[in-house]
């Protein structure tokens, strides 16, 4: 996918949504007699984003296979946090698991993070 910069913001300016960015800021411990990690904590950060849907895929001559992901849009101007995988991102009534992200630049200044997300 080809784009500009300012036309992915322009998309957040225009039909972003207030979402709040859930970071995992303490690890925790696995604890081997419950099978889950204990003491983790978790910092909520609101900011405007943007998602939408992509597909990706393989055509062959009769068939087509197709596999739709979602993404979301953090404008990283003003974002005191960068995001990471097992972050996950709430509002729109529903939330998700950001799977991996790509971050975006303009002359050397980080523009925008392009979240792959998952339910």
């Amino acid at each position: 996918m080809s784009f500009y910069s300012y036309d992915v913001l322009n998309l957040v300016r225009d039909f972003g949504q207030p979402l709040v960015l859930n970071k995992v800021t303490s690890e925790g411990s696995y604890n081997p007699a419950t099978g889950s990690v204990d003491n983790s904590a978790v910092t909520d950060y609101p900011f405007t984003g943007y998602f939408y849907n992509t597909e990706a895929g393989i055509a062959g001559n009769l068939d087509e296979i197709k596999r739709g992901s979602r993404r979301c849009v953090i404008p990283a101007l003003g974002f005191s946090v960068e995001p990471d995988s097992d972050d996950s991102i709430s509002g729109v009534g529903d939330k998700v698991t950001i799977v991996s992200v790509v971050t975006i630049y303009s002359a050397g200044a980080k523009v925008c993070y392009l979240c792959n997300v998952r339910e």
